[in-house]
């Protein structure tokens, strides 16, 4: 068996080990369910160990396995960093760098960013995924990202952020809605209807905050869980909704929204990277060229 079809096979492992579906896994690595069910059966079999226990809601990983894990990762991750440091050494990084964004692109400075990593570091390949908040720190700790644009700290230190702005959270409407807002109390905000975001998000979080500071609660007529979700139905009259001072002066501005006066809170925009991988080529150039176009 070649020395590739090994690290394959653990690559396999893993990934198998953190989905704990085959159909999942074979997603997550781009082949097929048939090919890492034959990856995993050759792995135990060349190490002589059940790995999973399978059950009909998936594989769960055994006692052995677990072991197995903890050395196949570090091993992978020994490996990735050989790969990046043989890479810096010919000053030349390559391969595909993924991005997460939770929000529109122009408040991120994406185009300032891609131009950056591009004259810097023409080999790389750039993928932007919308993620919400919560995801991406789960694909920073499954490796489905490798780094990303995020609101809030991370809510354990094995994700590193670098701290971009402080953003105001505003209130906004139809913009036919702007006599009804400008003026207007907490108590006549909450008897309005609501476009509300999913509990994991952080504008969930201020806005309940925001209301029970108050002893209010609002009028939630829908839930959203995306952002150009959110701005539609607010433009479209569904209900008033929160978002960065940023974003809703662009509506506002646009025509498309009427912006409520007060500040009803703030909220870091933080770039969040997996610690372990600070030191990797491809991610130092991403934290670099961040804190290049961001350092004004």
């Amino acid at each position: 068996m070649s020395i590739a079809m090994e690290l394959y096979q653990l690559k396999t492992f893993v990934t198998v080990a953190e989905e704990g579906h085959l159909a999942c896994a074979a997603q997550r690595l781009n082949t097929s369910q048939p090919a890492v069910s034959a990856h995993i059966n050759n792995l135990e079999e060349e190490l002589g160990l059940s790995l999973f226990t399978r059950t009909p809601k998936g594989m769960r990983l055994a006692e052995e396995g677990a072991v197995v894990k903890a050395q196949a990762v570090e091993a992978l991750s020994m490996i990735d960093t050989i790969r990046d440091q043989a890479g810096a050494l010919k000053e030349e990084i390559s391969g595909t760098l993924r991005l997460g964004l939770h929000i529109d692109p122009r408040y991120l400075r994406i185009d300032r960013l891609l131009s950056h990593l591009q004259r810097t570091h023409s080999r790389l390949d750039i993928h932007l995924l919308q993620r919400w908040t919560w995801q991406q720190f789960d694909d920073l700790a499954r490796g489905r990202i490798d780094a990303g644009f995020v609101y809030r700290d991370p809510p354990h230190k094995k994700i590193a952020a670098l701290l971009l702005k402080r953003c105001n959270i505003r209130v906004v409407g139809l913009a036919a809605w702007e006599d009804r807002l400008r003026g207007a109390d907490w108590s006549q905000m909450s008897a309005m209807p609501w476009v509300w975001t999913p509990p994991n998000c952080a504008f969930c979080a201020i806005a309940e905050e925001a209301f029970a500071k108050h002893n209010l609660k609002p009028v939630k007529v829908t839930i959203a869980d995306q952002e150009p979700v959110v701005a539609v139905l607010v433009a479209s009259g569904i209900g008033l909704a929160i978002m960065i001072e940023e974003e809703a002066l662009y509506y506002r501005d646009a025509g498309k929204m009427a912006v409520w006066d007060e500040v009803v809170g703030s909220i870091d925009l933080n770039f969040v990277y997996n610690r372990k991988r600070e030191k990797e080529a491809m991610v130092c150039a991403a934290i670099e060229s961040v804190r290049k176009v961001w350092e004004n």
